[in-house]
């Protein structure tokens, strides 16, 4: 009598450890990414709309110092004239490189002059973060699908090129 040959399909098997904790850190990139574009993405479009402000020289008035979490963070007080209008603003600086009397460039709203900010460039540092948690995010995501499917045999999906 002749015994039938039968071919089981290879049983899964788990997935393992390493492959759960790189799926785990794309989740957790993931999530950064959003909470980093979240926190940071009102700051950025205000300064975003400075961008169009008036350059203007303002002169120091005064230079306060006070500690915010054991860091020393100087709040300096300007003045700045505009037509026959002067104005007063502030900024918070982390170095005392300025005194009463210095000469400070600030920008100004030319529609509403006594808006002022003495940052005057846009922080892209938000932008760069969030890009680069997603970047991680899609690598740690979509990287253990490939290689657990090119290590199976099976077809594997590549991201389009465009």
């Amino acid at each position: 009598m002749k015994q039938k040959k039968t071919h089981s399909q290879p049983q899964a098997k788990s997935s393992g450890f390493l492959f759960n904790f790189i799926l785990f850190l794309g989740f957790v990139f993931a999530v950064s990414a959003v909470g980093i574009f979240i926190s940071g993405y009102s700051n950025f479009q205000t300064q975003w709309d400075q961008t169009e402000w008036t350059v203007a020289t303002a002169q120091v008035v005064e230079v306060t110092d006070s500690q915010v979490n054991g860091t020393t963070v100087y709040e300096v007080e300007y003045q700045y004239e505009t037509g026959d209008t002067t104005y007063t603003g502030t900024a918070q600086r982390t170095s005392n490189d300025l005194k009463a009397g210095d000469s400070l460039t600030i920008k100004y709203n030319p529609d509403s002059p006594a808006a002022s900010t003495a940052n005057l460039a846009v922080d892209m540092a938000f932008i760069i973060q969030a890009s680069i948690s997603a970047v991680l995010a899609v690598i740690f995501l979509y990287g253990p699908s490939l290689y657990k499917k090119k290590k199976e045999g099976g077809p594997v999906r590549r991201l389009p090129l465009r």
